[in-house]
């Protein structure tokens, strides 16, 4: 049996694995180019949505006539969608995860912003004391309201840090159910009301046809003119020129983004020179003990497929 992985993390990700099913064929490959020579006989693929490109997913859809589990090492599905997976195929994606390690770079953006870091690293830069500058730009996260858009596993994790804080936590997701760590959970058909009295607007919803530009024009025209937007789910959440337009405007205070329309971002964007955004390309999810998760994950679900049991994290993908 044969597994081809390709993975941001390092060889010694999967060690323990390719001891205890020392008698698989595991085999680590580190760009689509390379995966596409490999998988034609693999019967399994682990790779994350970044990677499921064109010409991979060509292969698994028309080349890999052994394939039958694909996991994923992402929790959003849009880019496994739009590739295309066979009927044939399980697939299985790393939702639970990582909820510990997002909602900690989130906290760490939302800190960021409100105590003016950005602005101390500017001033560091050309040696400038500016104590004056930095007295109107601090402030503090106690008393404001949070506003959470998705309430899954990394938003619950968000709200529980937030409370800590001394936050006013108020959660919209489909269903308007969840853990109680927020002060208040509601359908997203309550989004316009909330959003005029959020301080800080924080998206973790994954990429539908639902939530593609959820947050756009409109959207940003009644939010308060000193509130923080935070993207952490899916690029195409938010509509990225109405964003730099409200920015522009200052129609909102600033952003905080981990993902975007389009990655990695075009060096002409405006969003780059902006003083008022915090850019992080795409890493909030990455390494720490999320490595050590995804493969127990993995290796729970190996021991499933090999025993013909049902898989954790198993999915359906629409074909887009």
């Amino acid at each position: 049996m044969k597994l081809v992985y390709l993975l941001q993390w390092d060889e010694d990700a999967f060690v323990d694995l390719r001891t205890k099913h020392a008698d698989m064929d595991f085999v680590r490959v580190t760009s689509p180019a390379d995966a596409v020579r490999e998988i034609g006989d693999a019967d399994i693929l682990v790779v994350g949505g970044p990677n499921y490109v064109g010409e991979v997913a060509a292969t698994v859809n028309a080349g890999a006539p052994r394939l039958r589990w694909l996991q994923s090492a992402s929790i959003g599905t849009d880019k496994f969608e739009e590739g295309g997976i066979p009927e044939t195929v399980t697939f299985t994606n790393a939702a639970g995860l990582k909820g510990r390690t997002v909602a900690e770079h989130a906290m760490a953006m939302l800190l960021a912003q409100v105590h003016a870091l950005p602005q101390m690293e500017r001033l560091k830069s050309v040696k400038r004391w500016g104590r004056e500058d930095l007295l109107g730009d601090i402030t503090c996260l106690e008393g404001t309201t949070l506003l959470l858009l998705g309430y899954g596993s990394i938003g619950e994790e968000v709200a529980r840090k937030a409370k800590a804080f001394d936050m006013h936590v108020v959660a919209l997701n489909r269903s308007g159910t969840g853990a109680p760590y927020a002060d208040v959970i509601e359908t997203v058909d309550n989004l316009t009301d909330w959003l005029p009295k959020a301080d800080f607007v924080l998206c973790t919803l994954p990429l539908t046809a639902e939530t593609r530009h959820m947050i756009g024009a409109a959207e940003f025209s009644i939010m308060k003119d000193s509130a923080v937007l935070i993207n952490l789910g899916r690029g195409a959440n938010v509509d990225q020129r109405a964003l730099t337009q409200a920015l522009t405007d200052k129609k909102i205070a600033g952003a905080c983004l981990d993902v975007f329309e389009a990655e990695p971002m075009a060096s002409a964007d405006p969003l780059w020179a902006m003083p008022n955004v915090i850019i992080s390309p795409h890493v909030a999810g990455t390494d720490g003990p999320i490595v050590a998760r995804f493969a127990a994950l993995v290796g729970e679900n190996i021991s499933r497929f090999r025993d013909g049991r049902p898989l954790l994290n198993e999915l359906k993908i629409i074909n887009a």
